[in-house]
């Protein structure tokens, strides 16, 4: 018999474990939260929970390896983008602020877990998706660097920069939701990073502007 002939008859249950898990994750933490409160959560039985997970370990691992997955994605997407440097980075900064607002739920258990206590969570390498992004932009930044788009400089700091924005308007997002903060607005701060970092520099008029 094949592995699908096992698979639990309601298809939608699988998404709705994961919702109902990485609700209750963020809500009680980890160590609090049982198998027995996401399965009464999620309409199901304790059997589907480990047909497709195995355990609750299962699923908290497989929340955060689907966040991975999908961060990495967007940031291959745009790297692969035939723009310029100048607009793959600003791309870049616009793809993963959507992402996160898209998915709040994520980064607050990302959030909560790289920064709390860790409540007997299983480990996982969050580190990877700073590492990703700052490897990102470097790679770019030395593109625009060597294309004239960008001026020779401390590559690391230019990476970190405009990371820490990214970062920044994301917190905002996340702990301020009253200030509306949006995509418009993360243009606004890169812009200000770029006029440090671009080749060109404004002159004359453009510079009294």
């Amino acid at each position: 018999m094949s592995a699908e002939a096992h698979e639990p008859a309601d298809i939608g249950a699988r998404d709705r474990l994961f919702r109902v898990a990485i609700e209750l994750f963020n809500r009680r933490g980890y160590a609090a939260t049982t198998v027995r409160e996401i399965v009464e959560a999620a309409g199901v039985t304790k059997p589907v929970l480990y047909y497709y997970f195995g355990s609750k370990e299962g699923i908290y691992l497989a929340l955060l390896e689907d966040a991975r997955e999908a961060f990495e994605d967007r940031i291959q997407g745009v790297l692969s983008r035939p723009e310029s440097a100048r607009e793959r980075i600003l791309s870049l900064a616009r793809e993963l602020f959507q992402l996160f607002r898209d998915n709040i739920e994520y980064v607050r258990l990302i959030l909560g877990a790289y920064h709390g206590p860790p409540q007997g969570a299983p480990e996982f390498d969050f580190d990877a998706f700073h590492h990703t992004y700052q490897n990102a932009l470097e790679h770019l930044i030395r593109e625009g660097i060597e294309n004239e788009e960008l001026r020779p400089g401390n590559v690391l700091a230019m990476a970190t920069a405009l990371h820490g924005a990214t970062g920044a308007c994301v917190e905002a997002a996340l702990d301020h939701p009253e200030q509306h903060v949006d995509v418009a607005e993360l243009d606004q701060v890169l812009e200000v990073i770029f006029e440090g970092i671009s080749s060109k520099k404004p002159t004359g008029k453009e510079h009294r502007r």
